[in-house]
């Protein structure tokens, strides 16, 4: 924001320069260099997005009155009009863009060059002249930050004028004199024929101010900000008008600025005003309400300010007191001031105003401990439990190209959402996955030199609802699973042990089958994995991992496989790998991260192998839940030995599976007789239940 000091003059006394700069960079205005522009002096400052009442002359000389403790002088705009009736209406069709429209007509005026010390004025903010009419708009939008705009009344066609969405394909020529492709996404401002201007962005060259004009119809409005940030970047079409809308003038200001720039332009252009002015809509002006501690300021700073003191300063800025106590004030945000939500916000203010000087900077402050979220530690567990396999945080873009669109997410098929324009050439889709962004990493790693390239992610996918099936329970219609990814060489075994490795340190265990879970555990809700038929992964080298709880629908929550050919020739990957993706939502409400520990025993173990004869029906994991069902205490490991199918010896449909358990005691040695006996229980129930028979 560039600010003419001979302008700022007119509604605060200056201090000396230096003064000026140094104290506004002190309180939040980055002074960025400051130039002499004729008899004039123009001081650049850097305005952050949250202050959009400092992208005014009038919202700098509120900060200055209130640092230098000097009165603000705002100038009146009393306007007086002629009984002569306009038949001009307007009809706003989106609310959601534009909730208020006012405009004015003023009929006979002269459009010609400005006076001197307007042209002047602009010029030394960087804005060239135009014409008298055209240099008011511009002048009371650095005046007061809301933006205005003047159509050439005679050019508009019919007697309404509507605020309302592009249609798809509409042209629409700018004053640019460029012609511009629209979109349903983007506000316009149409008479009866087209679009005569793109709300909150550029007027059209069809009605623009020409030296011909006689009457003008003077618009000041209040358009929403997504609109007009989108239409202006996806048109790549910013403006002065765009850059304010975006960040929300003032909703206080749209009358003022209205009858300011009638005012001038009576006295400028000449002509009369027609009444009556046109108001349609509602001013969206909700001001937020701030309770305040008084001593929680000199918790926060370190430096006690008096309550007075605090009042002083946060009255001087425009909030109002409406109630308050020996401890607690209750402050009303002046309209201006949208990014005053909290407390904090207005200990800011105080600490701002008072000067960051006074704030001592070896005083200890008192402090609070946080206290991490649900979330937050779920995050931090995971990461470091992928460090400590060896693996490296990489962090990718959240777009990729349409060439991965035929490839199936793990997480919903619905399409991916498509962003427009492009954030980065070449890629234009939200990613449902996080595996193409990491495998690309991975691949990039290895060819600048890595030595292994073993990656982890943890980000958001961003998945499109189309269907009543897909819906999220808020019914938002995007929905943002947090997910970690991980990509490394090897085989499937290997993703399952980093998967197992995880969903251990979290607390979710494995459960041999769906039905019983591990029962010795304590647990009741735990994971299983189940083959996968996946478009990214080989078939028969990948799985999916179910969760299941009592009482509740078995939900997908991770996948494991193998990378496909097809899929790592998409991705110029080379080397065999294999990922892993996981849900973590939902997860940090479940997790039991308090490890019960204890001192391993210090008894020798026993080893028996099983070799028992069942059904090729049966699975591996029936058997480990069988002999788990046994509940003994001594079991401390049961693993797959191997299988062997002979039909000769075996019969046909049968195989024989090798199960070793390991006994052992944390208070006593185990005795041969011991052992036997858990190990005949187990056969037992593995014979009652599968069917099993000890092979001989």
């Amino acid at each position: 924001m560039i600010v003419s000091l001979d302008w700022l003059a007119d509604y605060v006394d200056l201090p000396a320069v230096d003064s000026l700069t140094e104290r506004l960079l002190l309180s939040g205005l980055n002074h960025e260099s400051t130039k002499s522009v004729h008899d004039d002096t123009a001081v650049d400052l850097e305005v952050t997005s949250n202050r959009s009442d400092c992208l005014g002359h009038i919202g700098v000389a509120r900060e200055v009155s209130v640092l230098f403790q000097q009165p603000l002088k705002i100038p009146t705009a009393s306007l007086s009009h002629t009984e002569e009736a306009h038949s001009v209406s307007v009809n706003i069709d989106s609310t959601e863009f534009c909730p208020f429209y006012s405009a004015r007509v003023i009929r006979g005026v002269k459009v010609g060059e400005s006076p001197e010390w307007l042209a002047r004025r602009l010029e030394a903010v960087g804005i060239a002249s135009v014409n008298n009419i055209v240099d008011v708009t511009n002048y009371v939008m650095l005046e007061c930050g809301q933006p205005l705009h003047a159509f050439d009344l005679n050019r508009l066609r019919g007697e309404e004028i509507t605020v309302r969405r592009a249609q798809e394909g509409e042209l629409f020529v700018a004053i640019n004199h460029r012609e511009y492709e629209l979109n349903s996404e983007m506000c316009v401002i149409a008479d009866a024929r087209q679009a005569v201007a793109i709300a909150g962005v550029m007027g059209g060259a069809e009605t623009e101010i020409r030296s011909e004009t006689v009457d003008v119809f003077i618009e000041s409005a209040q358009f929403a900000p997504l609109p007009v940030r989108y239409a202006a970047r996806t048109l790549v079409l910013g403006s002065q008008s765009s850059y304010r809308f975006e960040r929300g003038p003032d909703p206080a200001a749209v009358e003022w600025a209205s009858c300011r720039a009638v005012s001038l332009i009576l006295e400028i252009a000449g002509g009369s005003l027609v009444s009556p002015p046109v108001r349609v809509g509602k001013l969206n002006s909700s001001q937020a309400t701030v309770d305040l501690r008084m001593h929680r300021v000199e918790e926060v700073l370190g430096v006690s300010i008096p309550s007075q003191r605090q009042r002083e300063i946060l009255q001087s800025l425009g909030f109002v007191e409406q109630d308050s106590s020996a401890e607690v004030s209750r402050w009303l945000v002046p309209s201006w001031r949208r990014d005053c939500t909290r407390e904090v916000d207005l200990i800011e203010e105080v600490a701002r105003i008072e000067g960051y000087d006074v704030v001592p900077e070896d005083v200890p402050i008192t402090a609070l401990p946080v206290q991490r979220s649900s979330r937050e530690r779920l995050v931090r567990i995971v990461s470091e439990t992928c460090v400590a396999a060896g693996f490296c945080e990489a962090m990718t873009r959240s777009v990729v190209g349409d060439n991965f669109e035929k490839f199936n997410s793990p997480w919903g098929t619905a399409p991916a959402l498509i962003c427009r324009p492009p954030l980065v050439q070449g890629a234009d889709r939200l990613r449902r996955t996080l595996l193409p962004s990491l495998l690309e990493a991975r691949e990039s790693s290895l060819s600048s030199g890595a030595s292994h390239g073993d990656l982890f992610e943890i980000a958001h996918c961003y998945l499109g609802c189309d269907r009543k099936s897909e819906m999220p329970k808020d019914n938002a219609p995007i929905e943002e699973p947090l997910l970690l990814g991980l990509v490394t060489g090897g085989d499937f075994f290997r993703g399952k042990g980093l998967a197992a490795a995880i969903f251990e340190r979290l607390g979710i265990h494995e459960w041999a089958s769906e039905e019983v879970p591990k029962e010795h555990s304590g647990n009741n809700f735990g994971v299983t994995y189940h083959p996968l038929n996946s478009t990214i992964m080989q078939q028969g080298r990948s799985a999916e991992i179910l969760f299941h709880a009592p009482g509740v629908v078995s939900r997908r929550v991770g996948v494991i496989g193998e990378f496909s050919k097809e899929f790592m020739g998409m991705c110029k990957s080379e080397k065999q790998s294999v990922g892993v993706e996981i849900r973590l939502d939902g997860l940090e409400f479940l997790m039991n991260c308090e490890s019960n520990l204890s001192s391993p025993s210090s008894y020798p173990s026993i080893d028996r192998d099983i070799n028992l004869v069942v059904d090729e029906s049966v699975s591996w994991g029936s058997l480990r839940t069988a002999i788990e069902s046994t509940q003994c205490d001594e079991l401390e490991d049961v693993q797959f030995g191997g299988i062997w199918r002979d039909e000769d010896r075996l019969g046909r449909g049968k195989k024989s599976v090798i199960v070793s358990v390991r006994l052992r005691s944390c208070r006593e040695t185990l005795s041969a007789e011991q052992a036997n006996s858990f190990v005949e229980a187990m056969i037992s129930i593995c014979q009652t239940r599968l069917g099993a028979v000890l092979r001989g």
